[in-house]
């Protein structure tokens, strides 16, 4: 039982602690992927954050952005994840992508070499016109929707259109309830609810970042800067 009194839990939905809790709990990352972007990730797989450093003082947001490379069997990808109280910007991912491939793409090489790269957006507001909490975004066709290309595609969760009826069996969704969860008691319904193991070392984690009393005072700074 966690002793940070609920009034004093910071959610994951703060960027520095979403950073944080997937920073010290490398094992928590793969299970994150694997159920929010239907990853058929393995114990095998290379999961490397490349930005681990946390300085919350800047207000720009960059720094509390997890940039993350996965190397699979037959497969490599990276994935830019973030959560955002406010602020979110589509045009900041597509110039995220193109100065991605501007300092890893060398002349000569082959566009087919290009690596498939998501963007996950975990925002604590409305934003899109729709109903679902998750959208997803690629490039396709205007009237037939073809897809044109796999190598983006942008992922948004809405935490506030979350259902409230909470899906003990729906992985993704115990995972957002467990982002934006700001007391103990929301915690601990998630813990009640989800039979996942990650999910519930995950609410540890977040109790654990949460006593963290260096990290409170970054997540503070942070904060004042912004």
């Amino acid at each position: 039982m966690s002793v940070i009194p609920m009034a004093e839990i910071i959610s994951a939905s703060h960027d520095v602690v979403f950073k944080a809790l997937f920073v010290r709990n490398p094992d928590l990352l793969r299970a994150f992927l694997r159920d929010v972007l239907d990853l058929p990730l393995t114990e095998s797989d290379e999961v490397t954050i490349l930005n681990p450093e946390l300085i919350p003082e800047t207000a720009d947001g960059k720094l509390s952005r997890l940039d993350i490379h996965v190397n699979m069997a037959k497969r490599k990808f990276n994935i830019e994840m973030q959560a955002r109280k406010m602020g979110f910007n589509t045009e900041r991912v597509l110039y995220y992508w193109c100065e991605m491939y501007g300092e890893k793409f060398e002349a000569g090489g082959k566009y087919e070499d290009l690596e498939q790269t998501y963007s996950v957006n975990v925002l604590g507001f409305s934003f899109l016109n729709c109903k679902e909490y998750h959208s997803s975004y690629s490039i396709r066709e205007g009237k037939r929707f073809d897809k044109l290309t796999d190598k983006l595609s942008i992922h948004i969760f809405e935490l506030p259109k979350v259902p409230k009826e909470l899906i003990s069996g729906d992985n993704k969704q115990m995972w957002m309830e467990l982002i934006k969860a700001d007391s103990e008691e929301a915690l601990e319904m998630v813990r009640t609810t989800t039979q996942n193991p990650a999910i519930q070392k995950d609410i540890d984690a977040v109790y654990a970042l949460n006593a963290d009393t260096v990290l409170r005072e970054q997540i503070r700074q942070r904060d004042k800067a912004i």
